[in-house]
């Protein structure tokens, strides 16, 4: 009698569970129904155009259901929706005429030149923060060179520098890369044409500070390693200024607001 109570408690206690995964499964495929079945479902986000749409983040604009990949750009979309538009599909008639080599031209169909220059442009964000580091972190091992008489510091300088240099010119090579395919609404635009404004001076910055210190180390002059110095500091303050500018990118103008 026990062992029947038993299985029967079982059975009731899954019944639950069962329905609870039906309820999901129906809801789930409920949403992919309704994406598959919009006219012209844009499959990439209108605000952060590579990003694939999460299908369950949306609002509806004349008529059409928009989607987005997180909640920040479905914000950002409702605050300014002309500023969008433009990276959505064609609808109705239009979409069905739509030629893709005939609206757009041949520059933008992706050659395989083209695709390569993309995917490289996706290790900017991963390379970058190396000479962030190392040139500002050659920056602090020069103070403490000055502080306390140690070679150890002015040599940890030269390695940083010597590492820090080349990969910010890796890295700002890599940001055009990002850039010439890069949409960003209104005020954005600017702000990118100031980002690689500065990352490409950072780069050359980094190259002649690298060229002046191992010009000081061959000749030990005082004015060399003045102007490198002045060269390093200045490099440091442009690293920062240019991230500023980098991370407005992704986080918007307002970021700062207090």
């Amino acid at each position: 009698m026990i062992r029947i109570l038993l299985t029967a408690t079982f059975i009731l206690a899954l019944l639950p569970m069962q329905a609870g995964a039906q309820d999901h499964d129906h809801g789930a495929h409920d949403i992919q129904a309704e994406v598959e079945h919009d006219p012209v479902p844009n499959t990439l986000c209108p605000v952060t155009v590579d990003e694939p749409i999460d299908p369950t983040i949306f609002v509806e604009h004349e008529g059409k259901r928009v989607y987005f990949c997180c909640n920040r750009c479905r914000k950002q979309f409702l605050e300014n929706p002309e500023g969008y538009v433009g990276n959505l599909p064609q609808t109705g008639d239009e979409a069905a005429v739509h030629s893709h080599e005939k609206d757009h031209g041949p520059s933008e169909i992706q050659s395989s030149k083209e695709r390569f220059i993309r995917f490289a442009g996706k290790f900017h964000p991963v390379t970058v923060h190396f000479p962030i580091a190392l040139l500002i972190a050659a920056l602090f091992s020069e103070i403490l060179g000055a502080l306390f008489p140690v070679k150890r510091f002015r040599e940890a300088a030269r390695v940083l520098v010597n590492l820090g240099a080349p990969m910010a010119a890796i890295a700002a090579a890599l940001g055009w890369a990002t850039g010439l395919f890069a949409k960003y609404p209104g005020e954005l635009e600017q702000v990118l044409s100031t980002h690689r404004l500065l990352g490409t001076s950072t780069a050359i910055l980094a190259l002649t500070t690298l060229v002046l210190l191992e010009s000081y180390w061959r000749k030990q002059t005082s004015s060399l390693r003045t102007a490198y110095l002045a060269a390093l500091v200045l490099t440091a303050l442009l690293v920062g200024i240019t991230g500023h500018f980098g991370g407005t990118l992704i986080h918007g103008t307002e970021h700062f607001t207090w």
